[in-house]
């Protein structure tokens, strides 16, 4: 019998540490979900505080939502044109660097571990982004000029899409078994699409719908039932919700813009209001899902033995290593080369990544726990990193052109 009272003191707890930490990370260059990871792991693997199993059955509805509630989130916050026009560099980092980390993680999982290919590239699919938070972070820390904050901003919101993405359709191959390349491509291809199809069409509705009724109260909450809907249709049609989620996302979130390339009769300054609105109350709710998902994590952490920290340590440096590299090939004839020791170490891997590495849990996948588990030492160590190369270069003034802020 679950005591009521006990779960709404876990609640409150697991909120006022969100707040906490999230005012804190603004201060000490700290991720706040570190601290949600490391209250997990306390109150599950350490004090066995709840039951593992009990946990476990959690996931294939929590994974599922976070997935969903992050797309949204990232397609929100996405301002197309101004990627597309006027941050083709951050558009360049984004892909170069997942590219080469991809490349990296995979041959490492691939020839170190014995992994089959296709989990290795699902895993460091997940892995290969850079985490919006541990940006903002670094940015709030060291005074970078505003073109290279923009420039690293977008570029993580740009990954976190790109993860999700390429996640979700290897996984999507995985999940199809024994079939022949063409036939998994052709089933992957459909998947893509139906997904596309779904997120684009019922976003174009909605944002009419949104419109006409944009005087009608709680107008969010009937925004949140049809993102719950994009989500459930698309996979009940054998699509993709995540990706679907995201593509609905981008649609309400530059609403404005397209109303005005389609030449719509509509009023673009009220589409920029409902635009807003829906970006404010849907980051408040992420944000309790989110902390709750950190926490979660570290929950269902699994600690098999010091190697696991080993390799978890091993492929944080790894990562490092292929930002870095990609960073210096981005950045060729670019006035963002004299910040490139900021832009080289932030490697700091976040929701979206953890979401993606629970997904062998959800779907029952071979080793799910010991891949969940790695992942979790990835997000700790990446982030722990990222912090800490900053402080060195502020200590030992390696980055002469940085300003760093006392």
């Amino acid at each position: 019998m679950i005591d009521v009272i006990v779960v709404f003191y876990a609640i409150a707890v697991i909120m006022l540490l969100s707040f906490i930490g999230e005012a804190i990370s603004r201060k000490i260059l700290l991720p706040s979900m570190i601290l949600l990871i490391a209250l997990g792991i306390i109150c599950g693997p350490l004090l066995q505080i709840f039951d593992y199993d009990s946990l476990k059955s959690m996931v294939p509805i929590l994974a599922p939502l976070t997935i969903a509630f992050i797309g949204f989130e990232s397609g929100l916050k996405m301002d197309f044109y101004e990627v597309v026009e006027q941050s083709r560099r951050a558009i360049m980092l984004s892909v170069l660097g997942f590219a080469v980390s991809l490349t990296a993680i995979s041959l490492f999982l691939h020839f170190a571990f014995s992994l089959e290919w296709i989990y290795a590239l699902m895993l460091a699919s997940a892995w290969s982004g850079v985490n919006t938070a541990t940006v903002e972070a670094v940015c709030n820390y060291l005074r970078l000029k505003e073109g290279t904050r923009a420039t690293l901003i977008i570029s993580s919101l740009v990954d976190d899409a790109i993860v999700i993405v390429a996640t979700l359709t290897i996984l999507n191959y995985i999940l199809l078994e024994e079939v022949g390349v063409s036939e998994g491509i052709i089933a992957v291809s459909s998947n893509f699409c139906i997904s596309i199809f779904i997120g684009i069409i019922l976003g174009f509705i909605w944002m009419n719908l949104l419109y006409f009724s944009r005087k009608v109260e709680y107008t969010y909450t009937f925004t949140l039932a049809a993102l719950l809907l994009v989500y459930s249709l698309t996979e009940t049609f054998g699509g993709t919700g995540g990706i679907a989620a995201f593509l609905f996302g981008v649609v309400l979130g530059n609403s404005g813009s397209l109303a005005s390339a389609l030449k719509l009769k509509l009023k673009r300054d009220e589409f920029t209001r409902l635009s807003d609105m829906i970006e404010h109350f849907h980051s408040e709710l992420t944000f309790i899902i989110r902390s709750f998902f950190f926490t979660f994590i570290g929950l269902i952490y699994v600690f098999a033995g010091i190697n696991e920290l080993i390799l978890g340590l091993g492929i944080s440096l790894l990562l490092h290593l292929s930002r870095f590299i990609a960073v210096n090939i981005g950045t060729i004839k670019s006035p963002l080369r004299n910040d490139l020791p900021a832009i080289g170490v932030i490697v700091g891997k976040g929701v979206a990544a953890a979401a993606m590495s629970t997904l062998p849990l959800a779907y029952n996948l071979p080793n799910a726990s010991f891949f969940t588990s790695i992942a979790l030492n990835v997000i700790l160590f990446t982030n722990v990193v990222s912090i800490l190369l900053p402080l060195a270069f502020r200590k030992k003034g390696a980055a002469s052109n940085l300003k760093f802020s006392g």
